[in-house]
């Protein structure tokens, strides 16, 4: 089309629509650098920011969402508006008067509030400025948002003992549950700059509540473990401590779970491996591999080791309800959404232990065995438990650590093919016994043991019969 035609007479060169009436024409290079520079910019942050639920895992949200959108109270812009969690507004506001009037001697809700409002702009630049919901929102407004979700937030991690007994009741008695579920979705955070501010007057041990939060994950046999190992130190950090600020909650949570993982674990680069390998736990019985509950101190641990006559797959134990279910799925969205600008291989480490486990289960058989070897607390049934689990995996990438255990077993298989094929005899054929052979095999042990106890009886009668005549 040439330019009498109405047509764009250079075609390195682009329209772009700024306004009703005007065009401005771009060379496409310099459109493409800027499209270019924009998503650089957008990366270098991706850590940083609080994103939306990635689209392509909006299929682990559960039915109605309900592991990605606020049930109780919203924190931050993306569901600020919505009518059933307008209640909560007014119990932010109790919050904020209480929160500062306990600190009154330092401070006043007009100093917190202009501390905040300093960091506002800071703030804002952590979410997606092109959400509606944060472009309908003015300067003022959103900083008392932050400033209203912040003291909601700090009071309710505050120590029980001295919360207020109404806003106990709203937010701890009635609500709870769902309200650890809210404060640690992915799209219902504030950045931690907000709460880095609000404490400069209030004092909230913040770390240690979401270590407590995460300490959910764990049975309590697991929970022992880590406290102890904790204890003992060892030059590793175990605490959660880290000299890198969070970007919010949801982060703060992942790193007190995975943060004393050794670099040399989140760092590993696979091998090459054949990625369509699937294994249940039922199969690795079939070959002589043992599942046990690791000792770790960090959640997500996975190792498979060769024992004398036997494997071993080592996995971090793990207790699901709908709360630490929820969790999980969130923290799997937040390292889909900061992939590849992580400081770790490719930031999939609880995305990669979700994927193991999914693998293992590909029967209510296998989840009952996860069961029995300590691996899986829960309060869903079998079938619940395969169906979560399921649901997780046709949807997570799959990371370095889970390719790594790939990777464990295949050498495993191989460096043992000629035990795992005895194995596999012996396995099949006891199955194979009928209920008949069995009890067929009972009644001959029991025969057995009959006459050696008879035999027992008779050279005892003899002895003590001798004894008598002796006498």
């Amino acid at each position: 089309m040439d330019a009498a035609a109405g047509g764009n007479p250079d075609t390195r060169t682009i329209p772009i629509d700024d306004g009703p009436t005007q065009e401005t024409v771009l060379d496409i290079d310099e459109w493409a650098a800027r499209a270019a520079a924009s998503l650089e910019a957008d990366f270098s942050m991706a850590e940083a920011k609080i994103h939306r639920f990635p689209c392509g895992l909006r299929g682990i949200g559960g039915g109605d969402d309900r592991y990605i959108a606020p049930s109780v109270v919203a924190i931050g812009p993306y569901h600020h508006g919505l009518p059933h969690l307008q209640k909560m507004e007014a119990v932010k506001l109790a919050a904020a008067h209480y929160l500062c009037r306990d600190t009154a001697g330092r401070s006043t809700v007009d100093q917190a509030y202009t501390k905040v409002r300093s960091v506002a702009g800071a703030a804002r630049a952590c979410y997606d400025a092109d959400d509606p919901s944060v472009a309908g929102v003015g300067e003022a407004e959103f900083a008392a948002m932050m400033f209203l979700d912040g003291c909601f937030l700090l009071q309710y991690m505050a120590d029980d003992e001295n919360a207020v007994p109404v806003l106990r009741n709203r937010m701890t008695l009635s609500t709870g549950p769902s309200i650890h579920k809210d404060i640690f979705l992915l799209e219902n955070q504030i950045p931690w700059l907000v709460l880095d501010a609000l404490m400069e007057f209030v004092s909230v041990d913040v770390h240690g509540f979401v270590k407590g939060m995460g300490e959910k994950f764990l049975p309590g046999r697991a929970k022992k473990a880590r406290r102890k190992q904790r204890w003992r130190g060892g030059g590793v950090e175990l605490d959660g401590h880290s000299s890198r600020p969070p970007p919010h909650l949801l982060g703060h949570l992942r790193f007190t779970q995975v943060g004393s993982m050794p670099a040399s674990e989140t760092n590993y680069r696979s091998l090459p491996v054949d990625s369509s390998l699937s294994i249940s736990a039922v199969e690795l019985e079939e070959m002589g591999v043992r599942l046990a509950a690791s000792t770790a101190p960090w959640f997500g641990d996975m190792s498979v080791r060769r024992r004398p006559l036997f494997g071993e797959l080592s996995l971090s134990p793990l207790f699901l309800n709908d709360v630490t279910a929820c969790w999980l799925v969130n923290v799997a969205a937040a390292e889909a959404s900061a992939a590849g600008a992580s400081r770790e291989s490719d930031g999939f480490v609880v995305s990669s232990y979700l994927s193991v486990l999914a693998m293992l289960m590909d029967s209510e058989a296998d989840v009952q065995r996860l069961r029995a070897q300590h691996l899986l607390y829960s309060t869903f049934s079998n079938a619940q438990a395969l169906g979560f689990f399921k649901g997780l995996a046709r949807h997570l990438r799959f990371g370095q650590r889970y390719l790594a255990v790939l990777e464990m077993i295949q050498a495993y298989k191989r460096r043992r093919a000629v035990l795992i094929i005895l194995h596999k005899l012996l396995y099949s054929s006891f199955k194979a016994m009928t209920i008949a052979t069995l009890f067929s095999i009972v009644g001959m042990l029991v025969g057995i043991f009959k006459t050696l106890l008879d035999n027992s009886d008779k050279k005892h009668t003899n002895r003590l019969y001798y004894v008598v005549v002796l006498v």
